[in-house]
């Protein structure tokens, strides 16, 4: 796993905002835009929602042309080739390989 990856799994699955930060990444890939709409959009406290896209922001994983009240997010361009995000943005999954059952 390169290190890239390793930030992604580190914010995205072994904390406890992960779920968060996947449903706001979820939401900014298929519809790019600001940190209201996504509050409202995603039915959370408006500070909660500044405080995941600050993280996201200061890691790089998402990114705006414009900083400043109403700025509309992206998916970094760096981030889009990464398979791990990829797979997390694409399923229902919440990024965690599942285990096998035994029989």
């Amino acid at each position: 796993m390169d290190s890239k990856t390793r930030l992604l799994h580190w914010m995205l699955n072994a904390s406890r905002g992960g779920p968060t930060r996947i449903r706001i990444l979820r939401t900014i890939s298929s519809n790019p835009q600001n940190t209201r709409a996504l509050a409202m959009e995603l039915k959370l406290d408006y500070k909660t929602v500044q405080s995941h896209m600050e993280m996201l922001l200061g890691h790089g994983i998402i990114y705006t042309p414009k900083r400043g009240y109403g700025s509309v997010y992206f998916i970094g361009p760096e981030w889009e080739g990464n398979e791990f995000l990829n797979d997390l943005l694409r399923g229902n999954d919440d990024g965690k390989k599942k285990r096998k059952r035994k029989k």
